[in-house]
């Protein structure tokens, strides 16, 4: 079990193909805000994508695919700056159950292809997975790579119409948003959250896998230094190094992470959330979580449950 793995999978990333656009000429779009994260893949032509500031365009090429992390504004156009239109509320066409197909812009010329796609995450584990990203990032699929391959396959499904293509769409859109994810984190390491970068060394990548895997079990040091043959104080060192603190600190952290969203769901009493983190007690898992909080797993369920 890898961290990036474990994230997706807990934050309940689920996404949606829900457009194919063709622009043409002066075009321009405004997307809405209310994603945590879009992506937007250029299909075919080239375009200008920003958030706040047009002055901060980046220009986006065929088999580019932009990630913007939300909630924000977010446009694309032909050029920087451009007149805008809101997305929402354009006339679309497509088989049902299909993607949504648009069009943009009036005059003739090269078009400019791409399709749009949301995500929601449940919780607050996705913040963990986004960190690294800036706002807007791009980023570009190499010839030949895996994520171009995904690429393709996507272009091509969604300019079909079979059944049971959204639901491809979908599952295609998961592949090219984790091959994305990973392109990014390893192309700007500096700015990828520590998690990301400690998982290139062997022993403390192995270690993390080792807790994320069994985040339950009763880690010690001793044992996970023991899982990658390292001596305590080696492995203890190195392992604080790259995560910025001390490895049962981390077990402790990510056991509370975990701990938080069992009980922001609601649907497990406190005996079945302290049994699936490895206490031994319900009155052990609230005392640990009082020291990590600052007050009770009950309240703390109670201050987080929408009305």
């Amino acid at each position: 079990m890898d961290v990036l793995t474990d994230l997706l999978q807990r934050s309940r990333a689920r996404g949606a193909a829900f457009s194919h656009s063709t622009a043409r000429g002066a075009w321009g779009v405004q997307f809405p805000a209310g994603a945590k994260l879009a992506i937007h893949g250029l299909l075919g032509g080239e375009a200008f994508a920003w958030t706040d500031d047009a002055g901060r365009s980046r220009h986006v090429l065929s088999g580019d695919i932009i990630l913007v992390r939300g909630p924000v504004e977010q446009f694309m156009a032909h050029a920087p700056g451009a007149e805008v239109i809101p997305f929402v509320g354009q006339p679309s066409s497509g088989p049902p159950g299909g993607a949504r197909r648009m069009v943009f812009g009036t005059e003739s010329g090269n078009p400019t292809t791409f399709f749009c796609g949301a995500y929601t995450f449940e919780g607050e584990l996705c913040a963990g997975l986004l960190a690294g990203l800036p706002d807007l990032t791009v980023v570009r699929s190499r010839a030949g790579s895996s994520l171009r391959a995904a690429l393709d396959l996507f272009a091509g499904e969604l300019l079909g119409d079979a059944p049971g293509q959204q639901a491809l769409l979908d599952s295609l859109l998961d592949v090219i948003l984790v091959q994305a994810l990973r392109e990014q984190l390893a192309t700007d390491v500096q700015a990828a959250p520590a998690w990301f970068r400690a998982m290139d060394d062997p022993a403390v990548g192995a270690a993390l896998r080792a807790v994320h895997a069994a985040p339950a079990r009763a880690w010690t040091v001793a044992d996970l230094a023991a899982e990658v043959s390292l001596s305590r104080a080696t492995f203890a060192r190195r392992f604080t190094a790259l995560l910025g603190v001390a490895p049962l600190s981390y077990v402790a952290d990510w056991r509370m992470a975990l701990a938080r969203e069992q009980l922001r769901d609601g649907a497990s009493g406190l005996a079945a959330v302290a049994r699936s983190l490895g206490y031994a007690s319900e009155f052990s898992f609230a005392a640990a979580f009082k020291r990590h909080h600052g007050t009770s797993p009950g309240r703390w369920r109670t201050a987080a449950t929408p009305l």
